[in-house]
């Protein structure tokens, strides 16, 4: 079995009965780093701009979401993460506040997704005035997104039609120690059960590893054999038990793959279990009429390591 960085992974269903069914799909990335991280695409950030801003020990980047099922004209679909920020989306939502986002969506089946505006929408940072374009991280990969063959979804509120909803935020203050401690040299030690094997990319390859007791550091883990890149879509596939798409599990590897692979890097990535899903975001796809609404999540989580 393989592990990623901070995979979360969870499918729940909702308990209205109904034969009206949605699916609500999303993965993402948890990034941890001991100093205030940064941004692993590029800056998402002037710190010219915000010089004082301090970002939090470990944040969601680029979750991504699908919808799927049977079109609807009305709908809401809302993220929340209790007092922590949220602090860029795509696109707009029509509602905001401290932890919250709120975008008001017509979802209709469609092949042919239609960007209007892209130009002058503007990401938001919560608790500063909006950017003006959408020239935040991972920008490049919006096109392996928009291949996933999920509802098109209109939003009145900025006229743009996409097929996916895309947020980044901070995570609560220790959520890092359910699963390792920070060692002498930044790097980490795994202090429990919850995370017993990883997949560790290095300038050499990419391996499957078990993640020891001891800190973890690239000269003292032994490598035995690099694996494929099918192997790592498998590993993918079968952490979210195969409630993803292939097509989104092809997305998340070409979203990462630049930073996973950064010449001259090592990153230990591996699964955050189901149970913490709810301590990164909640979601929810609300509409008027009653429907079955079955959400599929996977997230990583991921360890850049010093040596």
């Amino acid at each position: 079995m393989f592990l990623i960085s901070c995979l979360l992974l969870t499918s729940i269903t909702g308990f209205v009965q109904s034969d009206v069914q949605n699916e609500v799909h999303e993965w993402g990335i948890v990034v941890f780093e001991e100093n205030s991280p940064l941004m692993c695409g590029e800056s998402w950030q002037d710190i010219n701009l915000y010089p004082e801003y301090i970002r939090a020990e470990a944040c969601a980047e680029a979750p991504v979401v699908w919808i799927y099922g049977e079109p609807f004209e009305t709908g809401t679909f809302t993220v929340t993460t209790g007092e922590q920020s949220i602090f860029l989306t795509y696109p707009v939502p029509d509602r905001t506040a401290l932890g919250l986002a709120e975008w008001d969506i017509s979802a209709y089946a469609s092949t042919d997704i239609v960007v209007e505006n892209i130009e002058e929408t503007p990401m938001i940072l919560e608790g500063e005035e909006t950017v003006d374009t959408f020239d935040g991280p991972f920008w490049w990969a919006m096109d392996s997104w928009r291949e996933v063959q999920s509802l098109s979804l209109y939003q009145e509120y900025t006229g743009i039609t996409e097929n996916f909803l895309y947020y980044e935020c901070e995570l609560r203050s220790g959520f890092t120690d359910n699963f390792f401690e920070w060692g002498s040299n930044g790097n980490p030690v795994f202090t429990g059960t919850e995370i017993q094997e990883a997949l560790y990319f290095t300038p050499g390859g990419i391996f499957s590893v078990s993640v020891p007791t001891a800190e973890f550091t690239p000269l003292t883990v032994p490598m035995l054999g690099g694996i494929s890149t099918n192997t790592i879509l498998d590993a993918f596939s079968a952490w979210g038990r195969s409630n993803l798409e292939p097509a989104e599990i092809s997305a998340l590897w070409e979203t990462w793959e630049p930073v996973f692979t950064e010449e001259d890097s090592f990153w230990l990535v591996f699964p955050i279990p189901e149970q913490y899903y709810n301590s990164i975001s909640t979601i929810s796809l609300e509409m008027p009429e009653s429907r079955l609404i079955v959400y599929n999540r996977l997230f990583l989580g991921a360890v850049k390591l010093n040596r």
